[in-house]
């Protein structure tokens, strides 16, 4: 491809991982246990789409759009998945005041890149956007190395702007009491979110 179809491609790519969902939510949680956790998360959610632009790339995305068993099964996988982080969130106990000097519970780093990978692996729509639009940059007699290369476009700057987003939540996190209320709250509100995106997923099956 000549540089204006790269430049054009990762444009598209760029609005694709800056869309709000699901996955947003689920770096914003991480973040909030720790730097690490964060940029795990990130990495294992760009990771996951590496998966989606590689069989986009080499022309398999399109049995996962066009099998609706399979189409089904990662919806519903995907859902489910969702109700279980938003019940964790909801679930999570309160801090209080006489516990202000006594580091808040943090999710590990394993876990939260497992919720990264998970959340993109099990969302079919990544599927659906890499057919309709990176499928437009894939031809048959391109080399292996240019389809390695989209794929790994794709992931880098999807890993790249969670990877922000956690640098960014991470450095304005403030470690007192009060923000840790605060951030139980917030806790919660991702719950109620996460677990509203999975019933809205659900009535679109």
């Amino acid at each position: 491809m000549d540089l204006l179809s790269w430049m054009s491609l990762a444009g598209i790519c760029a609005l694709g991982a800056m869309s709000p969902g699901p996955s947003l939510l689920i770096v914003l949680r991480s973040a909030a246990s720790g730097l690490r956790q964060g940029l795990a998360c990130a990495l294992a959610h760009g990771a996951a789409v590496a998966i989606y632009a590689g069989i986009t790339a080499f022309g398999l995305a399109v049995l996962i759009t066009r099998s609706p068993l399979l189409f089904s099964v990662l919806q519903w996988a995907g859902a489910a998945m969702l109700v279980y982080l938003g019940w964790k969130a909801l679930r999570a106990p309160a801090p209080n005041a006489d516990a202000a000097r006594i580091p808040a519970p943090q999710q590990s780093v394993g876990r939260s890149a497992m919720q990264g990978f998970g959340i993109a692996f099990f969302n079919p729509k990544i599927a659906v956007f890499f057919t309709a639009l990176f499928s437009q940059f894939v031809a048959e007699h391109q080399a292996l190395a240019t389809k390695l290369g989209m794929a790994a476009l794709a992931a880098g700057i999807d890993a790249g702007w969670y990877c922000l987003i956690a640098l960014a939540v991470y450095a304005g996190r403030n470690r007192s009491w009060v923000s840790r209320s605060v951030g139980h709250r917030m806790q919660q509100l991702f719950g109620v979110l996460l677990i509203g995106l999975a019933a809205r997923l659900v009535l679109s099956i």
